[in-house]
């Protein structure tokens, strides 16, 4: 499946797919670094599209499409959000409410190979080896800190 694809028949995304990353804003484009920027295949602003449709939801921030393997998809789910311990229980809120959306909502996005990973907005308060950390890890998101490079 392309990511494409997967998004423009998802309802509420149908308009809202560009290629590469144009769908993140200006300084959140920036905290992603692409090795092949060939390889990106386009993005989508869930918070942004969804908003009219869940407003008092805890709404994860972005999509992104990456090539792998030669022509397969995967969906990189990304949220910009502060990065200490007070941030935490927001951020799994926000994971849980994706996973769910995905579930009921986005089925051809949750059949697709999937990573969730959180991008820090700032310092980072959060020790490597701590507990809260481990807690992240459990979920299956991957903590980037300030930047993700692809």
């Amino acid at each position: 499946m392309k990511f494409k694809d997967a998004v423009v028949e998802t309802k509420g995304l149908t308009h809202a797919y560009p290629p590469g990353l144009r769908s993140l804003r200006e300084v959140d484009r920036k905290r992603i670094k692409c090795k092949n920027p060939r390889s990106l295949r386009g993005s989508v602003d869930l918070d942004e599209a969804l908003k009219d449709a869940n407003p008092d939801d805890p709404r994860w921030d972005y999509g992104i499409g990456v090539e792998v393997n030669g022509g397969t998809d995967r969906a990189i789910w990304i949220e910009i959000h502060p990065a200490s311990h007070h941030h935490i229980n927001e951020v799994l809120k926000k994971h849980r409410w994706l996973k769910g959306w995905l579930t009921s909502s986005a089925p051809l996005l949750n059949q697709m190979d999937a990573e969730f990973v959180w991008i820090a907005s700032g310092k980072v308060s959060i020790p490597p080896n701590s507990p809260l950390r481990r807690k992240i890890d459990a979920q299956g998101i991957r903590f980037a800190g300030q930047w993700l490079r692809l």
